[in-house]
Protein backbone atom coordinates (compact mmCIF):
# COMPACT_ATOMS: atom_id res chain seq x y z
CA UNK A 1 0.00 0.00 0.00
CA UNK A 2 1.45 3.59 -0.99
CA UNK A 3 1.65 5.89 1.62
CA UNK A 4 -1.19 8.37 1.91
CA UNK A 5 -0.54 12.13 1.45
CA UNK A 6 -2.41 12.93 4.72
CA UNK A 7 -2.98 11.43 7.79
CA UNK A 8 -5.48 11.60 10.67
CA UNK A 9 -3.47 11.90 14.40
CA UNK A 10 -6.40 10.26 16.35
CA UNK A 11 -6.08 10.19 20.40
CA UNK A 12 -7.72 10.43 23.60
CA UNK A 13 -6.78 14.09 25.03
CA UNK A 14 -3.24 14.41 27.19
CA UNK A 15 -2.22 11.20 25.20
CA UNK A 16 0.64 13.20 23.23
CA UNK A 17 -1.07 14.33 20.29
CA UNK A 18 1.36 17.74 19.98
CA UNK A 19 4.12 15.88 20.35
CA UNK A 20 3.56 13.86 17.49
CA UNK A 21 2.40 16.81 15.84
CA UNK A 22 5.45 18.46 16.52
CA UNK A 23 8.14 15.78 15.27
CA UNK A 24 5.88 15.01 11.89
CA UNK A 25 5.63 19.46 11.17
CA UNK A 26 9.44 19.57 11.85
CA UNK A 27 10.70 16.97 9.48
CA UNK A 28 8.30 16.95 6.90
CA UNK A 29 7.96 20.65 6.67
CA UNK A 30 4.37 20.37 6.57
CA UNK A 31 1.31 21.79 9.05
CA UNK A 32 -0.81 19.54 10.79
CA UNK A 33 -4.30 20.76 11.98
CA UNK A 34 -5.94 21.01 14.69
CA UNK A 35 -9.49 19.86 16.13
CA UNK A 36 -12.02 21.33 14.25
CA UNK A 37 -13.52 24.05 14.91
CA UNK A 38 -10.56 25.19 17.40
CA UNK A 39 -8.43 26.86 14.62
CA UNK A 40 -7.89 29.43 17.16
CA UNK A 41 -7.03 27.91 19.91
CA UNK A 42 -5.77 25.09 18.29
CA UNK A 43 -2.97 26.26 15.68
CA UNK A 44 0.01 24.09 13.66
CA UNK A 45 2.32 23.56 16.13
CA UNK A 46 5.28 25.97 13.75
CA UNK A 47 2.89 28.67 14.46
CA UNK A 48 2.35 28.35 18.31
CA UNK A 49 5.22 30.91 20.64
CA UNK A 50 7.53 27.84 21.74
CA UNK A 51 8.02 27.84 17.87
CA UNK A 52 8.47 31.33 17.26
CA UNK A 53 11.10 31.65 19.89
CA UNK A 54 12.65 28.77 18.92
CA UNK A 55 12.34 28.10 15.20
CA UNK A 56 12.75 24.50 15.29
CA UNK A 57 9.96 23.96 12.52
CA UNK A 58 9.79 25.56 8.84
CA UNK A 59 7.26 24.96 6.83
CA UNK A 60 7.95 24.17 3.02
CA UNK A 61 4.45 23.07 2.17
CA UNK A 62 1.43 24.54 2.73
CA UNK A 63 -0.56 21.75 2.10
CA UNK A 64 -1.52 20.32 5.92
CA UNK A 65 0.03 16.73 6.46
CA UNK A 66 -2.31 15.61 9.36
CA UNK A 67 -5.08 16.76 11.23
CA UNK A 68 -5.93 16.32 14.65
CA UNK A 69 -9.36 14.55 16.14
CA UNK A 70 -9.72 13.47 19.97
CA UNK A 71 -13.43 12.12 19.38
CA UNK A 72 -15.60 10.42 17.15
CA UNK A 73 -17.25 13.75 16.28
CA UNK A 74 -14.13 15.66 15.22
CA UNK A 75 -12.98 12.57 13.32
CA UNK A 76 -15.85 12.72 11.16
CA UNK A 77 -15.46 16.17 10.30
CA UNK A 78 -12.06 16.03 9.05
CA UNK A 79 -12.61 12.82 7.09
CA UNK A 80 -14.94 14.70 5.24
CA UNK A 81 -11.83 16.61 3.68
CA UNK A 82 -9.42 13.47 3.64
CA UNK A 83 -11.35 10.04 2.65
CA UNK A 84 -8.28 8.43 2.21
CA UNK A 85 -6.12 9.51 5.02
CA UNK A 86 -4.17 7.24 6.68
CA UNK A 87 -5.19 6.57 10.58
CA UNK A 88 -1.75 7.10 13.45
CA UNK A 89 -3.55 5.97 16.68
CA UNK A 90 -1.72 7.52 19.71
CA UNK A 91 -2.62 5.76 23.23
CA UNK A 92 -1.45 6.62 26.85
CA UNK A 93 -1.92 4.34 29.89
CA UNK A 94 -5.17 5.35 30.31
CA UNK A 95 -5.19 6.04 34.06
CA UNK A 96 -2.98 8.93 33.67
CA UNK A 97 -4.33 10.80 30.46
CA UNK A 98 -7.84 10.01 31.67
CA UNK A 99 -6.99 11.26 35.15
CA UNK A 100 -5.10 14.26 33.48
CA UNK A 101 -7.85 15.23 31.26
CA UNK A 102 -10.69 15.07 33.79
CA UNK A 103 -8.77 16.92 36.52
CA UNK A 104 -8.01 19.24 34.23
CA UNK A 105 -11.94 19.86 33.02
CA UNK A 106 -13.48 19.52 36.09
CA UNK A 107 -13.25 21.43 39.25
CA UNK A 108 -11.55 19.26 41.72
CA UNK A 109 -13.94 19.22 44.89
CA UNK A 110 -16.92 18.43 42.64
CA UNK A 111 -15.11 15.08 41.68
CA UNK A 112 -14.63 14.45 45.84
CA UNK A 113 -18.12 13.44 45.40
CA UNK A 114 -18.62 9.85 44.62
CA UNK A 115 -21.47 10.31 42.00
CA UNK A 116 -19.82 13.00 40.27
CA UNK A 117 -16.21 11.41 40.02
CA UNK A 118 -18.44 8.36 38.93
CA UNK A 119 -20.00 9.52 35.84
CA UNK A 120 -16.98 11.83 34.67
CA UNK A 121 -14.47 8.29 34.21
CA UNK A 122 -18.02 6.56 32.93
CA UNK A 123 -17.79 9.27 30.18
CA UNK A 124 -13.94 9.26 29.86
CA UNK A 125 -13.76 6.12 29.52
CA UNK A 126 -16.48 5.65 26.20
CA UNK A 127 -14.16 8.61 24.81
CA UNK A 128 -10.57 7.14 25.50
CA UNK A 129 -12.27 4.20 23.42
CA UNK A 130 -13.59 6.04 20.34
CA UNK A 131 -10.07 6.48 18.55
CA UNK A 132 -8.95 3.20 19.25
CA UNK A 133 -12.38 1.79 17.44
CA UNK A 134 -12.07 3.98 15.09
CA UNK A 135 -8.41 2.66 14.61
CA UNK A 136 -10.03 -0.87 14.53
CA UNK A 137 -12.53 -0.20 11.66
CA UNK A 138 -10.43 1.73 8.87
CA UNK A 139 -9.08 -1.58 7.16
CA UNK A 140 -8.51 -0.05 3.30
CA UNK A 141 -6.75 2.75 5.50
CA UNK A 142 -2.71 2.79 5.86
CA UNK A 143 -2.40 2.73 9.85
CA UNK A 144 -0.34 3.59 12.23
CA UNK A 145 -0.65 2.69 16.12
CA UNK A 146 1.90 4.27 18.58
CA UNK A 147 2.40 4.46 22.13
CA UNK A 148 3.04 7.49 24.25
CA UNK A 149 5.27 6.52 26.28
CA UNK A 150 7.44 5.12 23.82
CA UNK A 151 7.51 7.80 21.67
CA UNK A 152 9.10 10.29 24.32
CA UNK A 153 11.29 7.91 25.84
CA UNK A 154 14.76 9.08 25.11
CA UNK A 155 16.78 7.15 22.33
CA UNK A 156 13.11 5.10 22.08
CA UNK A 157 13.85 5.40 17.86
CA UNK A 158 10.16 5.30 17.71
CA UNK A 159 10.03 9.01 16.18
CA UNK A 160 12.11 7.94 13.58
CA UNK A 161 10.05 4.68 12.98
CA UNK A 162 6.94 6.95 12.66
CA UNK A 163 8.44 9.07 10.30
CA UNK A 164 9.59 6.19 8.13
CA UNK A 165 6.36 4.88 8.53
CA UNK A 166 5.03 7.65 7.19
CA UNK A 167 7.27 7.86 3.87
CA UNK A 168 8.92 11.02 5.61
CA UNK A 169 12.95 10.39 4.40
CA UNK A 170 14.01 11.55 7.44
CA UNK A 171 16.15 10.11 10.13
CA UNK A 172 16.44 12.65 12.87
CA UNK A 173 19.04 12.39 15.38
CA UNK A 174 18.02 11.77 19.26
CA UNK A 175 18.83 15.57 20.05
CA UNK A 176 16.90 16.52 16.95
CA UNK A 177 14.10 14.70 18.54
CA UNK A 178 14.45 16.13 21.88
CA UNK A 179 14.51 19.41 21.13
CA UNK A 180 11.75 18.91 19.11
CA UNK A 181 9.80 17.23 21.88
CA UNK A 182 10.02 20.80 24.18
CA UNK A 183 7.85 22.18 21.62
CA UNK A 184 4.77 20.45 22.68
CA UNK A 185 5.45 21.25 26.64
CA UNK A 186 3.18 24.43 26.08
CA UNK A 187 0.32 22.87 26.01
CA UNK A 188 0.87 20.74 29.13
CA UNK A 189 1.27 23.98 31.29
CA UNK A 190 -2.62 23.42 32.26
CA UNK A 191 -5.08 23.05 35.53
CA UNK A 192 -4.09 19.35 35.17
CA UNK A 193 -0.27 20.12 35.37
CA UNK A 194 -0.92 21.78 38.56
CA UNK A 195 -0.30 20.58 42.01
CA UNK A 196 -3.22 17.96 42.77
CA UNK A 197 -5.24 16.94 46.01
CA UNK A 198 -4.19 13.39 45.61
CA UNK A 199 -7.33 12.16 47.34
CA UNK A 200 -9.13 12.90 44.49
CA UNK A 201 -6.47 11.56 41.85
CA UNK A 202 -6.92 8.41 43.55
CA UNK A 203 -10.30 8.43 43.44
CA UNK A 204 -10.45 9.19 39.33
CA UNK A 205 -7.67 6.41 39.35
CA UNK A 206 -9.41 3.88 41.54
CA UNK A 207 -12.95 4.50 39.11
CA UNK A 208 -10.59 4.16 36.02
CA UNK A 209 -9.05 0.81 37.07
CA UNK A 210 -12.49 -1.00 37.72
CA UNK A 211 -13.29 -0.13 34.05
CA UNK A 212 -10.16 -0.53 31.68
CA UNK A 213 -6.42 -0.91 31.92
CA UNK A 214 -3.35 -0.23 29.18
CA UNK A 215 -3.22 -3.84 28.60
CA UNK A 216 -6.83 -4.37 27.52
CA UNK A 217 -5.75 -1.16 25.09
CA UNK A 218 -3.34 -2.24 23.84
CA UNK A 219 -5.06 -5.45 23.19
CA UNK A 220 -7.63 -3.25 21.28
CA UNK A 221 -5.33 -1.69 19.16
CA UNK A 222 -3.50 -4.70 17.59
CA UNK A 223 -5.85 -5.79 15.13
CA UNK A 224 -3.36 -7.43 12.87
CA UNK A 225 -4.19 -6.93 9.21
CA UNK A 226 -1.72 -6.64 6.04
CA UNK A 227 -1.22 -2.81 6.14
CA UNK A 228 -1.30 -2.27 9.55
CA UNK A 229 1.63 -0.73 11.38
CA UNK A 230 2.59 -1.20 14.86
CA UNK A 231 5.25 0.74 16.53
Amino acid sequence: MKHPNCWHIISYPRSGNHAVRAIIERFSGRPTLGCPGAERDDPPIFFRRQNQRLKLIEIRDQQCIARKSHFLREFIKHDEQETEAGIILITRDPLEAITSHIYSMVIPRLLSKRVKCFVAVREAVDDYLGPVFVFRAMHDRKRIHICYEDFIRPNSGVPAKLLQSMGINTIPSEAEVAETLLLAFDSLQRPGRAKRDQYVVERIKNEISKRLNYSQVLTLAQFHSGDLTII
